[in-house]
């Protein structure tokens, strides 16, 4: 993944702090818009320990509803391959990876200064052409490592060097 390198120079945010010193930073915010529940809670234990406020959403559907109802997050954490909407109407809409790529590229362009980033469980072999048709927002293999995942969202939540569609 590398993240360690588009960071360099970059303050740790995720360092355990305590006093005056932790409430002089400002908590960043996090939204994980993924179908797989155990997922998404393993993916909030990690970041609550490091003091990163989390919102989850299953299906866009849902994260479109939410976005209305909170202050646009830091960094948006989007799956690929899931469902558009999660209510009684589902089985009208279909699951696929287009769900995600679109729910991806529309959250980067109505919200330019939030970093968006696809997370996917898709097949190594079709790992580049998923990044091509996120293209400018990255992408990444599933599953994603403890230390893995707090490089990546570190990396995005210090740089001031946004992703998303603009």
């Amino acid at each position: 993944m590398k993240a360690e390198l588009l960071c360099k120079g970059k303050e740790p945010w995720g360092a355990r702090r305590s006093g005056p010193e932790k409430a002089k930073r400002a908590m960043k915010t996090v939204l994980i818009i993924d179908d797989n529940h155990d997922y998404r809670e393993v993916f909030r234990e990690i970041l609550e320990e490091h003091d990163v406020e989390v919102f989850e959403s299953d299906c866009p559907d849902s994260a479109y509803e939410l976005l209305h109802t909170i202050e646009p997050p830091d960094l948006i954490v989007c799956d690929v391959h899931m469902p558009f909407t999660m209510k009684e109407n589902a089985g009208e809409f279909v699951e696929s990876r287009e769900v995600g790529i679109k729910a991806a590229q529309e959250l980067a362009w109505v919200y330019p200064n939030t970093h968006v980033i696809a997370l996917t469980a898709t097949d190594p072999t079709e790992m580049a052409t998923v990044k091509s048709e996120l293209s400018p927002i990255p992408a990444y293999q599933k599953p994603v490592g403890y230390k893995e995942l707090l490089e990546l969202v570190h990396c995005f939540l210090a740089c001031n060097d946004f992703g998303g569609l603009q």
